[in-house]
């Protein structure tokens, strides 16, 4: 069995329309909201053995933020600060299941240099060569720098769709977000809980059956939606920008 806790690395300033696909006036598309950047400590109960799912933005908040959306990170909410505050050295960390490759997920894998990274095929080809409204969220505007995730391309490891990763834990893609896009399903004593990723921002996707502002594919992301659905009722869903996240597992 495993616990999850949650960790917030970082806060992100943006825009409604950016969580939500909903661009009518009377939605309020340019509502500024701040929202949680979150990475997911899994801990295996017989074994004591740490995985971490994601790893948030950079150490830098200010360069973030000259590159994307303004981006605040306090010296607490530092990856190595967290992990340390949970009793985990990040040098220990062996293993990172990233949910897909923006710069907001993928950065903290710099403290981490013993960890095996498992990312999905489809996400790592197109992180290396997205369309152009897409290259932003994988640092690839500037042309004359290689991408951020090249330094640590050699802790990479791929996988290929579905993955039973180990007992507890299941890899399950789901792309329309980014084409590689994968949740974490995990069993805990409390049930099965699924971490999203960005495939839902927060649960007002999953209420109104509606994405986030960010997609490649709306044919995909609604096959993903019926994916999750197919899931079963039981599995609780952990989105990748929600404060509920933290109340769910305080109470579970």
């Amino acid at each position: 069995m495993w616990t999850i806790k949650a960790l917030n690395v970082a806060t992100l300033t943006l825009t409604r329309v950016a969580s939500i696909s909903k661009v009518a006036i009377a939605a309020n598309p340019g509502e500024i909201l701040k929202v949680p950047d979150i990475a997911w400590l899994l801990t295996c109960e017989e074994t004591g053995k740490h995985i971490l799912v994601d790893a948030g933005p950079s150490e830098d908040p200010l360069r973030d933020s000259q590159y994307h959306s303004p981006v605040e990170k306090t010296s607490e909410q530092q990856l190595d600060y967290v992990l340390k505050k949970e009793g985990v050295q990040p040098e220990s960390i062996d293993t990172v299941l990233l949910t897909h490759l923006h710069w907001d997920h993928g950065y903290g894998i710099y403290k981490l240099p013993n960890a095996k990274v498992y990312v999905q095929r489809d996400e790592l080809q197109y992180a290396v060569a997205p369309f152009t409204v897409h290259k932003g969220a994988y640092e690839l505007n500037d042309t004359s720098k290689p991408p951020y995730f090249f330094k640590f391309f050699h802790q990479i490891k791929v996988v290929d769709g579905d993955t039973k990763f180990c007992e507890g834990i299941n890899l399950i893609k789901l792309p329309g977000h980014s084409p590689g896009s994968q949740g974490i399903l995990v069993q805990t004593r409390k049930g099965r809980y699924l971490i999203t990723g960005d495939l839902y921002y927060n649960m007002d996707n999953y209420r109104e059956d509606l994405p986030t502002g960010v997609y490649t594919s709306l044919y995909d992301y609604y096959a993903s939606y019926d994916k999750v659905k197919s899931l079963g009722k039981d599995v609780t869903l952990l989105c990748g920008h929600d404060y509920n996240a933290f109340d769910i597992l305080k109470n579970s």
